[in-house]
């Protein structure tokens, strides 16, 4: 008997190869009058692995040397202080941020090829989070130093444009700023300057979110800032073990090892 395993081969062919075999049974089962075993409705698939996080004290790392890299270090230390996918980061406008009830609203989504949708993954992706100490302090610094549009805020992430000798501002900047660019320039090698080992930029969300239960907030509020509309997602595929646990946004900077600012 024919073995078919999605370990050994994707979903489309193992699907692909389970009809075949279907087939060919009831043909031969017409032909002689064989009864066939019944197929299988559901072929297993392997078990995804756990993806890789930094540790506390290497976001920890991170973060000390995002907070010094004024420019640029808010493009990567983001994710990890507000839990957003990367589509939802790249979408962000400075109408987003609120500093007077200090939330920031996540309401649209940019895909890679730079196609922005006043929605995000999910409805439940339609979300405010709450703005920690330290991230609260970067985004301040970030409003004073971000490239404007036309000489206005606009992208909260925009591509910074091209530099001109001091004092001149740079030159076209402010739009939108891709995916793979923000991942080559920013992500990549913020990573590397600061130290740590590379992750990918999900996995910044893995994290944020396994911290936030590691210190002891109850999985429905942590559903909540995340953006699931099930806390069973969170339990089920953003969980890592990190440490013992208690509260809410404010338990991410305490996560991280970070002093009140």
């Amino acid at each position: 008997m024919v073995s078919i395993n999605r370990k050994e081969v994707g979903r489309y062919s193992a699907d692909r190869a389970k009809m075949l075999l279907k087939s060919a049974l009831e043909l031969v089962a017409d032909d002689y009058g064989y009864r066939p075993p019944a197929m299988p409705s559901i072929i297993k698939n392997k078990t995804k692995s756990k993806k890789d996080i930094l540790t506390p004290e290497q976001v920890a790392q991170l973060l000390d040397y995002a907070e010094q890299d004024v420019f640029r270090g808010i493009y990567y230390a983001f994710p990890f202080l507000a839990g957003t996918r990367p589509s939802e980061q790249l979408a962000l406008l400075w109408d987003d941020v609120d500093f007077e009830n200090n939330v920031i609203t996540i309401r649209r989504s940019q895909d890679q090829k730079g196609n922005v949708y006043d929605e995000t993954k999910t409805s439940a992706g339609m979300r405010e989070i709450p703005m920690s100490d330290t991230l609260r302090s970067m985004m301040r610094q970030h409003n004073l130093t971000c490239t404007r549009l036309n000489g206005k805020l606009y992208r909260v992430f925009p591509g910074m444009g091209r530099p001109q000798t001091w004092p001149k501002p740079r030159m076209d900047g402010g739009g939108q700023l891709l995916y793979k660019n923000w991942r080559k320039r920013f992500w990549v090698k913020g990573l590397e300057e600061a130290g740590v080992p590379y992750v990918t930029p999900h996995s910044a969300r893995h994290c944020f979110i396994s911290n936030l239960q590691a210190e002891g907030v109850e999985v429905g509020l942590v559903a909540k800032i995340a953006g699931h509309a099930n806390p069973m997602v969170t339990l089920g595929h953003y969980t890592q073990a990190v440490r013992d646990g208690q509260e809410a946004i404010g338990k991410i900077d305490e996560a991280y090892g970070r002093s009140q600012v």
